[in-house]
């Protein structure tokens, strides 16, 4: 009887490190602090979640879902039209960005990139859901500056 007390007690003391040991790894990730993010949605699907993490030694990647807005499974059209703003509203750099579902069965996608540039706390990074236009944008982002435009 006291061997089963120990050994359940022993399992949960290990359940307990486990989840303390995730947590902390997950939290050492390095989330950027101080940069704002503004979310256009369109009408064939909303922008859920939004993460930008830091990367050695002086880079960021952004990481982000989106989920389809009408019930049902299937790819969601379209692309996200990322816009990278100083604290002073001035464009940096602009890109088309892919995203990819899961599996074929959901109704969620997921995005991930490295920033071509380090920003500064106060800038934004605007993400634009461009439901109307194609999706064959490829493996390769291209970021353009401003003065392209």
């Amino acid at each position: 009887m006291i061997a089963r007390f120990y050994s359940k007690t022993f399992i949960l003391l290990l359940v307990a490190m486990f989840i303390t040991g995730c947590t902390a790894i997950k939290s050492s990730r390095d989330i950027v602090e101080g940069i704002h993010f503004e979310r256009i949605d369109s009408n064939a699907a909303s922008i859920t979640h939004i993460y930008l993490h830091r990367r050695a030694p002086d880079g960021m990647d952004l990481h982000g879902e989106l989920k389809r807005k009408l019930a049902g499974r299937g790819q969601i059209p379209g692309h996200l039209h990322i816009t990278l703003i100083d604290p002073q509203g001035q464009i940096l750099k602009e890109a088309n960005v892919d995203y990819k579902r899961h599996n074929a069965q959901s109704n969620h996608a997921h995005f991930s990139i490295p920033l071509p540039v380090s920003l500064e706390t106060g800038s934004t990074i605007r993400i634009t859901h461009m439901a109307a236009e194609r999706n064959d944008l490829g493996d390769h982002t291209q970021w353009t500056d401003d003065s392209a435009h």
